[in-house]
């Protein structure tokens, strides 16, 4: 679980408006929705940014379309090379102040109906699955997410480490999570907490036979 950090304006231009909520596709087309949008916004071609990632054109189309599923450390390095937070990929629905200043201090609590908004999973490759569990404004630049992992499930398939800007806050729900930094190992069992530093590689894997449930706050 990660986050990237890059510094990037909240123009209107940009995706995470309402607009861009999750529709009838569900979350993996909102996402791939707004990959494209910011990929022709600066003008790269489906071509060269599959270049830049190291994954086929054809994958890439089909990802943007919903159609294809992307590995964890895949969806982050899409992020990077588009300088989009992870609340713009994953399509934020709150919008800031009209003046494009802070969003208001009232808190919001989601009812039924707006919790409606929040039911999809980005189901990832190799068996990860992400829910968000809170509205957060854009400019707070943090997500609150619930994340599953199945037997066997890797987030970083292919011996390749995450590494990026951000901090990661883990909170393990159910099961026993492997966490591998900078080559070591050690285990998170339920009730336990960890901090990653995004510019440390990092790994998380479900070594056993039961399903994994975590918490995780991710900001940058």
């Amino acid at each position: 679980m990660t986050s990237n950090g890059g510094t990037s304006s909240r123009g209107s231009g940009r995706p995470g408006s309402r607009s861009n909520g999750a529709h009838g596709g569900g979350l993996g087309t909102t996402v791939g929705q707004n990959v494209r949008a910011e990929r022709e916004r600066l003008g790269i071609s489906v071509r060269e940014l599959a270049r830049r990632l190291g994954v086929s054109a054809s994958f890439l189309s089909q990802f943007e379309l919903g159609q294809s599923k992307a590995a964890v450390n895949t969806l982050f390095a899409i992020a990077s090379e588009l300088n989009l937070s992870l609340d713009e990929l994953l399509g934020s629905s709150v919008d800031t102040g009209r003046d494009g200043g802070p969003s208001p201090a009232r808190p919001r609590v989601l009812d039924k109906q707006d919790a409606a908004e929040f039911e999809e999973y980005l189901t990832l490759q190799n068996g990860v699955r992400w829910k968000r569990l809170a509205d957060t404004p854009p400019d707070h630049h943090v997500q609150f997410l619930l994340t599953e992992y199945d037997p066997g499930s890797d987030s970083a398939p292919g011996d390749s480490p995450q590494q990026h800007p951000g901090d990661d806050y883990g909170y393990v729900l159910e099961g026993s999570l492997t966490v591998e930094v900078d080559g070591d190992e050690r285990t998170l069992s339920a009730g336990e907490a960890i901090h990653l530093r995004g510019d440390v590689p990092h790994r998380l894997r479900n070594t056993t036979d039961q399903l994994v449930r975590a918490v995780w706050f991710v900001v940058g």
